[in-house]
């Protein structure tokens, strides 16, 4: 089952190869779905259920591996990306 707060998605209905392959091939890709994500109004649930079931892929703007952060799939991000996630993951300001 879908979880409710996914219709509040700013990625609802794109194409999800984004959040894998493309995520991890493109670096144009990343940068544009790190934006997205940073922006979108669900991110916090988002992260939060990508951890909480282990999933795989970008969850909340963090690409994860079995619910744990990447670091091979993060590398892109710099100290102030790190620092603009955070902000968003655990306060309720977006960008």
């Amino acid at each position: 089952m879908t979880p409710s707060w996914t219709k509040k998605a700013l990625c609802l209905n794109m194409d999800t190869n984004m959040f894998f392959e493309k995520y991890e091939e493109n670096p144009d890709v990343s940068l544009a779905v790190d934006i997205m994500c940073n922006r979108c109004p669900v991110q916090r649930k988002c992260f939060s259920y990508g951890i909480t079931n282990k999933e795989i892929g970008v969850w909340g703007g963090v690409y994860l591996e079995n619910g744990e952060i990447s670091k091979d799939f993060n590398l892109h991000k710099e100290e102030d990306d790190w620092a603009t996630l955070w902000t968003c993951l655990t306060t309720d300001s977006k960008i």
